[in-house]
């Protein structure tokens, strides 16, 4: 399959997924994400993780991650959530870096830090680059840094899986990039989906890829855990 047909297929599917992610309903929502959130509680690779990665959900038709973030904090594992940078300056005479759109992953600290993070305009939480809970002077750890530990594993937000655990992104190709820069500095983490029942597509429905996208190591829904093979 040429790279355009696998695009042109993948916001064919993207479509149609965010359509039917968009009827679901709040309560439906939030009875799967207590579904995954138990299910992962009882996967050993979670219960050992020290350094974790976890986005931050959005408020309407994606599966809520609060009760995951609010563990990990509590249990005094290391955090780190995805933080896009804000566009570049208009101004002429600045030089944004190529890659200054980039995803971070930037540390969470606290249940504090949590709580005092604001909305951004998609109602997810934003962070920002400083702790929320110092005097706001304090700039947020960044998971690219040496002295920061290594990621065991990262919990991956997407819009549709398939059983041999190919994820379809909302089209950014933010988390690839993300991981083809980390990985050349330290080992591949953990990836592991999180997922609600309708993204995972029926027995035999694959998702469009291209060699750029990474495959997941597994998938959580409310039904049970997928791991890749040989995983």
């Amino acid at each position: 399959m040429s790279t355009a047909a696998a695009f042109a297929l993948k916001a064919t599917l993207r479509k149609s997924m965010l359509r039917t992610l968009k009827g679901m309903s709040d309560a439906e929502v939030e009875k799967q994400s207590q579904a995954v959130f138990r299910k992962l509680l009882d996967q050993p690779f979670f219960k050992e993780a020290k350094s974790v990665g976890c986005y931050l959900s959005m408020k309407h038709g994606e599966l809520r991650t609060t009760g995951i973030v609010d563990h990990i904090l509590k249990r005094g594992s290391t955090l780190y959530t995805p933080f896009i940078p804000p566009p570049p300056s208009r101004n002429p005479e600045a030089q944004p870096s190529s890659s200054s759109q980039d995803m971070k992953m930037l540390r969470l600290y606290s249940p504090a830090d949590l709580e005092r993070c604001p909305l951004d305009k998609w109602g997810i939480l934003d962070p920002g680059e400083t702790r929320n809970d110092k005097d706001g002077s304090e700039k947020r750890e960044d998971v690219m840094n040496r002295s920061s530990p290594p990621l065991d594993v990262i919990l991956v937000p997407g819009v549709a899986f398939d059983e041999d655990c190919n994820r379809l992104g909302r089209g950014k190709a933010y988390y690839d990039r993300f991981l083809l820069l980390y990985t050349t500095t330290r080992p591949s983490p953990l990836l592991v989906a999180l997922a609600l029942s309708p993204q995972i597509l029926e027995k035999g429905e694959k998702v469009p890829t291209t060699e750029h996208d990474f495959r997941l190591d597994g998938v959580i829904s409310p039904e049970g855990i997928v791991w890749r093979e040989g995983n």
